[in-house]
């Protein structure tokens, strides 16, 4: 028959031993944290750069005289469309015919196996022209 303190020092080792395993998950998990938090301030950073290049382009446009629908808004990428709310019963006919789409290019994709649907993918059944931005 064991003793009782031979148990007792396996229990205080098995606990020390899980106790050692948390703060290895501990120290993975802040460091995980640490990234994703940096990159959301590079979000953020890059958002903010944005938004100032689109205004300084719009500003730049409306001292040349170049008609306003010819730039970018600065709030966005593109020109902005209104989008019902969902409800129930609606279907994709009361979406602007893009929108109406790219939810057809998606509800395809996913019959399919739902592999997702690329951004070039997108662009070319859109028939929207190639850009220099990475796709």
């Amino acid at each position: 028959m064991p003793s009782v303190l031979g148990v007792l020092e396996r229990r205080e080792r098995v606990v020390l031993a899980r106790a050692e395993e948390l703060r290895a998950e501990l120290e993975r998990l802040q460091a995980a944290v640490a990234e994703a938090e940096e990159a959301a301030r590079r979000a953020v950073i890059a958002r903010e750069e944005t938004v100032e290049a689109l205004a300084e382009v719009a500003d730049e446009a409306a001292v040349s005289g170049v008609p306003a629908a010819a730039v970018p808004d600065a709030a966005g990428v593109g020109s902005r469309v209104e989008v019902p709310l969902w409800r129930e019963g609606l279907g994709i006919d009361v979406l602007p015919p893009e929108c109406a789409r790219i939810v057809s290019l998606v509800e395809r994709d996913a019959g399919g196996g739902g592999e997702g649907v690329r951004a070039r993918l997108m662009r070319e059944d859109l028939g929207w022209p190639a850009t220099d931005a990475r796709e």
